[in-house]
């Protein structure tokens, strides 16, 4: 194994190192990006539940104790309840636009490193087999066992960028896709609640 990464040179530390940090941001999403982390369903009904029985102070107080997107978006809507309906959905319309880059974070990296990786492979391909050429003004073509050799270790580093590049660009559409269910859902939890707040909900 330690040999197949140091026929890579460089350009293979530099894959595994991008391949690192996109297993980690995978995890880090993962954990952030679950749904007791973003809507907490349950928590999210008993502040409705609280506001339906008037005790506002209550919900204030069950938001502020449950530190999640959506318990966060809540509480600024507690907070500005006597202002009239347009205006709020402003101030939550920028405190989404908050919650979602925060949502959002990391994600774009993996899309980034989906591009690189292939680029890089080939990049230290296109090292390979300048060496290889070298080795060929020197000891000619006769030699074919060393030519495949050559051409073998040069390969190595566009199969490993495309191995990175493969599972990152799933990832980065797997988030991608889940950050988007979780912005409806946002926004329909939070136009509930201003119906519910402003009293056309029961």
């Amino acid at each position: 194994m330690y040999e197949f990464i140091a026929q890579g040179g460089i350009v293979m530390y530099l894959l595994l190192a991008t391949s690192l940090l996109a297993i980690t941001i995978i995890v880090e999403r993962l954990w952030s990006l679950r749904v007791s982390v973003v809507i907490p369903v349950k928590k999210i009904q008993a502040v409705e539940d609280a506001v339906r029985a008037g005790n506002v102070e209550e919900a204030l107080e069950m938001c502020k104790n449950n530190n999640t997107a959506m318990s966060r978006i809540l509480w600024v809507a507690l907070k500005n309840r006597g202002v009239k309906r347009n205006i709020m959905k402003e101030i939550l319309e920028e405190v989404g636009r908050q919650e979602v880059a925060h949502l959002e974070r990391f994600v774009g990296i993996l899309a980034l490193i989906a591009a690189i990786t292939p680029l890089m492979g080939l990049l230290g391909t296109v090292i390979g087999m300048i060496e290889v050429f070298q080795v060929i003004s020197i000891e000619g073509v006769g030699k074919a066992d060393v030519l495949a050799g050559g051409i073998s270790k040069a390969l190595n580093t566009t199969a490993v960028g495309m191995a990175v590049a493969i599972p990152t660009l799933i990832a980065y559409r797997f988030f991608e896709a889940k950050v988007n269910r979780f912005v409806v859902d946002i926004e329909h939890h939070a136009l509930y609640f201003v119906d519910l707040l402003k009293g056309e909900r029961g």
